[in-house]
Parts: C-alpha cells; structure tokens; sequence
C-alpha cells in the first residue's frame, strides 16, 4: 500500500516509546508497524524538514530553527533528539525549552527564523507526544503537500546514515529571551483588548493543563488587577490529566452534582469553582462581580471560559464559537470597515454561529477542522492588504506584472486543491522582496504599518469550536510593527472577557447567564467519536466508505431537502454531506478522521427544529462506524474488547478490569475513552457496567468471530 502522508491535522502525533523498547530496527517501520514515535523518529523528523528548507533554498547553513516544548517529555530523550536532526542537518537549533506554542512561533518571527518546531500532543493524553512546524515569515503549518513531500523524505531515509552524522549546525539556548518576549507580547495593550482595572474584583481560576502555561503563567497575568487561583500547573501530576479542555468539548454547563459525585468529580479547577462561586454566592447575586476560569490545552494554543452561574448552582462553559461571537460583537463595534470583515469558522462550529455573526454585519467563510487552516486565511487577506497598498504606491509595470503571477499562483493553488504552504510563504515573500530590492525597506515598513490597522485588514477572527480563537496582533520590529495571527489561549481569554465585560448590562441576573452559555439562538451539534479505528477504512473508493455514504443516503432522505456530497478542498478525505431546504444550508453531517487522535467522529449539525431528525441519524449511523471502523490489530482496540467480555455478566471495578497482556496501556485512559467518549461502558460509584451500545458492539465481535 502506497503511502502519502504520514500526518494528521496538525502535525504528526501519537503514542512515544523509547526506540530499545521496540521491536522495529529503524524509526520509520517502528512507526509504521507498531504505530509509535521513538526518539529516533524525532531526529529524523527535523532533520528531514531542515533537508528540505535547504533544498528548496529556503534556508542556508547555519540558519536558525526554533524548538521548544511542553512539559511531557520529562527525561528530555524526544526533546534533545529533534536538537540533533537540526544540527545534524546543518541548522543552528534555538531551543526555547517549556514554552505554549504562541510562544515558540512568536519567537521564531523575532528572530527571522528558518521555521519552529514545537514538540507537543496538545490535548492528547500524557503517553503521546507529536511535532508541530511553523515555517519562517509567514507564520504558517504544513499543509498536505508539505506533509506529503516530508512523508516521503522519512520514508526514503536509510536512518542508519543518519545515526553517525556529525552534529555540523550550532547549539544556543535563547529560554530567558523567548520568554521576556511573550510575557512583555502579552502586556502590551494592543495585543489584548482587557483593560487593567476592567477585572477588579474577580475571582479566576486558571487552569493550565499541568503543561506549556505551568512556568509562566503567573507571570503573564500578575499585571492584571483580579484575584487569581491557579490550578494544574505542576506538570509531574501529568499533562491533561483531569485538567485542560479536552474533557470540556461539547460541553455547556456542569452541575454541582456531576462536579461532586459524577462525571467531573476529581477536576480540581471545577470543584475550585464551585467552592468560590458558593463563597461569593450573595456578592454574585447582587453586584456584577464574577467568578471566572481560564482552562488551557497542554501546548496553550485554546482556551475555553468557565463563569459560575450562581441562580443554577452550576459551572457554564464558554467554547469557541461563543467566544468568538462575542469577540465579533466588539470588534464591530470598535471599528469601521470599507466591506463586511470576514469571520472565519471551522466545519465543526455550530450552523447558526455563522448566521449570527452575518446579523451583525460579518461576512463568513467555513474552512476545514484545523487552526491551520484559519491561519491561512488570516495570512492570505494579510497578503491581499498588503498587495493593494502596494498598487496603490508603485506603478511600475514589472511590479503589476509580478503581483497578477503571484496572484495567480496561489489562485491555482487553491483551486487544484493542492495546498503548500512552503510555496505559498515563498510567493508571498518574492513581491516584498521586489519592494525592498527597487523601492526600498521603508515602502516595505509602511505596508507593515497600514495592515495592522484593524480596519484595513478584511481578517477580523478566526475560530474553532474546540477553543481556537484568532485575531490580529501586534509586533514591534524596531520601529515598525508587524501583524501578527498566531493560536494563543491567552490572548483568546482576555479577549473573550473583555468583549463580555463592554456587552454585558452592569448585574448580574439569571438572563446574563443564560445570554453567556448561548449568546446566540444555538442549533443542533453533536459529535461522535469512534477510538482505535483504521483510518484507511475512510479513503476514498474504499468499500466501507461506500456502504457509509450509501447508509447516509438511504436515512437523509427527508421531505422538501436535498442532500448535496461536497467534496472538501482543504480535507479532500473527509465525507460531507450538506442538506439544503430551498437552497440554503439546514444541516450538515460529516465522518472524518481525527487528524491528532486514534480515531474517527461523526459530526452532526443543523437547526434546532431538526434535532430529533438528527438524533435519529445518529442512531443508525453511529453504531454502523462503531462495528465496522475499529482496528483489529490495535492493542487498544483488543483491550477495549477484553473490558466489555468482562463486564459481560454484571458490574465490577476496576481493578478486576485491568490485564497483564496490555501492561503498557494506560487503564484510565482507556475507561475514559470507553465511557464519556463511546459511552461503551459507565461508572456508578466505584464500578464499571456495560452500556447497551457496549453491548451491541460485544454481541457483534461475538457473532463474527
């Protein structure tokens, strides 16, 4: 089987081991047969990007590449092993050590770096780590034909040449500057919207993951005017554990019950919350005061908002599209634009976050699930800006030449569906380095200057669902400054409450409560996950995808809409199905692989009024990708299978759950995923049972086998 790409959404991650605990002889078959990244494969990794760089003449000897971390890797193997495949290639490697992925990309545009590596797994659990790239200048992620040509760079590779090359590129360690540079980056006004006093008197819990926010995060909001709390920040508890977003995607408000006794019981920042909000209950009750919380992914790229409710004794989450909403609101309200700004959202964010925000003026754009996909839309329209100040100052007709070619190279690009964001950097680039070679660096600055007016730039945000939210930023290069788009959860979150704090009416009431959870009139989203699956199983021509698109078919079969298969240009692989009534968009059903994860969602979404139709889709569809997507071979999959043969004939705990023969599978990673992600099994107490869709998936191995 021919293989094209080796990662996901957003680089390449998954579950680590050290390459002596593996039975593989290189990197490259380790992965690909027993599904794990070694040490090894991250020297190889960055030594095959830097190749690249150096091929493409985007990079020379001795360039620079930043690389930074979050906490994971504690024994520093992965960490020190991605150093020697710079070096190995001839780069100078700029370790930053432990800092959010804002960070680590930021730093790499001070420098004028080549590109950035960030070594995370962001939400993933603590037993997986992965590589992030950013490329120099524009700030972008690898798009598929990046990841294609380095996929096939790792897979050509003799790893044995590369075991006893010489570290030629250079060493520094530039923490101490990377992280004066962000924290003074986040203290400048102009990078967040917060006011200094607009917080006095809140209660915040920040909740950091135990990852990439740990170190700093006290530093970063100790010019902030709120009482702060902050939980999770020792990372030897583990990254995600009990902490972070991930366990919060999907959900609105948690009750004290679920907080106490249920679900959520053991999440420190939720049950801080509860204990402050019931402190504080009268004071809530009658003033505007608030109690807050900042949760962060493990890298810090997202953020979700927590606000206790305290009318309904419950915790309300704050995701991305209401976050971007409200982010939305005030930017309208602060600035003029020529034409309607653009409000860019993900495939996964809620049908009717984009009506909203068309109400108030925005026109709108879906993209595929991915910040970097935002990212290239917030550097295009930068781009765009820039290119029509520069018609607007130089006549000369080799430039108006120059400018329609580049114009035209990315136009193919997109329409090819053949995303490279190597090539896009570098065409972005060559019309600049035209203005800076005849008409000089200070047309160049000036261009700089006009774009980060926020009003002259059509971007105006960006979002996901899961907690990306991005606007513009600013930073200072002299004595100019540069727009700056980049995935920041800290940004996100004084942005969000600035924008909540200058909407709000002054007390709080039940109505306040209710207009923070749903800002706008919400539709129906559901998203349903399938663990430890195949992904080729979903290829396009494969047979299953057949049966799936077919099953999918037959069930939205509904009166007066029609049902459209769209074929993604960003997420090519992806099945999307759009239902339309009277042309325009109702609902949209779509299966995708997780780019990050082990696994396979099926996502649903729509208007309210369709809910119980969608329900009922979910019904057929799901148990479908449950039975048939799983990877056999998989020891999670096979575990998965041995915990519902055991919880077969009645309730146990978990210690009767757990197996000698998959000693290296973490047991509460894989009860969490069976339970509030599959709802395969439940807890009640201390006990593990089998749910009835755990039960159809055993009943069916059973008869199969």
């Amino acid at each position: 089987m021919t293989i094209e790409r080796i990662q996901g959404t957003d680089g390449i991650r998954g579950i680590v081991r050290l390459a002596e605990d593996c039975s593989g002889s290189d990197p490259i078959s380790v992965f690909l047969h027993e599904a794990v990244l070694t040490e090894e494969f991250f020297e190889l990794y960055t030594y095959a990007y830097c190749q690249e760089l150096l091929e493409a003449d985007f990079a020379s000897a001795n360039d620079l590449a930043v690389i930074g971390w979050d906490p994971r890797d504690m024994s520093g193997s992965f960490n020190h092993s991605a150093i020697r495949g710079i070096r190995k290639a001839g780069l100078t490697a700029v370790v930053v050590d432990i800092l959010p992925t804002p960070a680590i990309s930021l730093y790499q545009l001070h420098v004028g770096a080549a590109c950035a590596f960030v070594l995370t797994a962001s939400h993933n659990p603590a037993d997986q780590n992965g590589i992030k790239i950013f490329i120099g200048h524009s700030n972008l992620k690898l798009f598929p034909e990046d990841d294609k040509r380095l996929t096939q760079r790792c897979l050509s590779f003799n790893f044995e040449n590369l075991r006893s090359a010489p570290l030629i590129g250079e060493l520094r360690n530039d923490h101490a500057a990377a992280r004066k540079l962000f924290i003074e980056f986040m203290a400048d006004p102009q990078n967040h919207w917060l006011n200094k006093d607009s917080l006095a008197g809140a209660k915040i819990i920040v909740d950091a993951a135990n990852g990439a926010f740990s170190p700093l995060i006290e530093d970063l909001l100790n010019y902030e005017s709120a009482d702060y709390i902050f939980t999770n920040c020792d990372p030897a508890r583990g990254i995600n554990v009990r902490s972070g977003v991930a366990d919060l995607e999907g959900v609105s408000s948690i009750s004290a019950d679920e907080i106490e006794n249920g679900l959520f019981s053991g999440y420190e920042t939720l049950e801080k919350m509860l204990a402050v909000g019931r402190e504080q209950k009268e004071t809530l009750l009658n003033n505007s005061g608030q109690v807050l919380g900042f949760v962060f992914d493990g890298d810090g790229d997202r953020c979700f908002l927590l606000s206790y409710d305290p009318f309904q004794d419950c915790v309300l989450v704050v995701g991305g599209d209401a976050q971007a909403f409200f982010q939305a609101k005030l930017l309208q309200q602060n600035y003029s634009w020529n034409q309607g700004p653009l409000f860019v959202n993900t495939v996964e964010s809620d049908l009717e976050a984009g009506r909203a925000v068309q109400q108030i003026g925005f026109e709108t754009m879906q993209c595929a699930v991915g910040d970097k996909w935002i990212l290239w839309q917030a550097c295009f329209y930068d781009w765009q800006a820039k290119r029509e100040f520069y018609l607007n100052k130089i006549a000369a007709s080799e430039f108006r030449i120059l400018q329609e070619q580049v114009r035209t190279r990315l136009e193919q690009m997109v329409q090819s569906t053949k995303f490279d964001a190597l090539s896009a950097t570098t065409t972005f680039m060559s019309l600049e380095k035209w203005v800076s070679n005849n008409i000089g660096d200070e047309l160049v600055n000036s261009a700089y200057d006009h774009v980060c007016q926020q009003q002259n730039n059509i971007f105006a945000i960006g979002s996901e669902e899961s907690g990306h939210v991005i606007t513009l930023a600013k930073m200072n290069f002299g004595h100019v400054n540069r727009p700056v788009f980049i995935g920041n959860g800290l940004k996100c979150a004084l942005n969000s409450l600035a924008a909540i704090q200058a909407l709000r009416s002054a007390k709080n009431t039940p109505e306040f409560f209710e207009w923070l959870k749903c800002p706008f009139p919400s539709g129906f989203q559901k998203s349903l996950p399938v663990y430890y699956v195949d992904k080729s199983l979903l290829d396009e021509g494969s047979v299953l995808r057949t049966e799936l698109e077919e099953l999918l078919l037959a069930n939205l079969n509904w009166p007066e809409m029609e049902v459209e298969i769209v074929k993604c240009q960003e997420e090519p692989e992806m099945l999307l199905l759009n239902v339309l009534k009277y042309g325009l968009p109702v609902a949209a059903v779509f299966v995708r692989n997780s780019g990050t994860e082990d696994k396979l969602s099926l996502y649903l979404r729509g208007r309210k009024e369709l809910e119980v139709r969608l329900e009922s889709l979910a019904e057929k569809i799901y148990p479908f990708l449950l039975l048939s997507f799983k990877n056999k071979n998989s020891p999670m999959a096979q575990a998965e299978q041995l915990v519902l043969l055991r919880l077969k004939d009645g309730a146990k705990q978990a210690i009767d759950l757990s197996f000698e023969q998959f000693a290296k599978i973490s047991l509460n990673r894989l009860l969490h995923e069976m339970s509030s992600r599959q709802q395969l099994i439940k807890q009640e107490g201390d006990t593990w049972s089998i749910t009835e869709t755990g039960r159809i998936c055993l009943n069916h191995t059973e008869r199969s086998e």
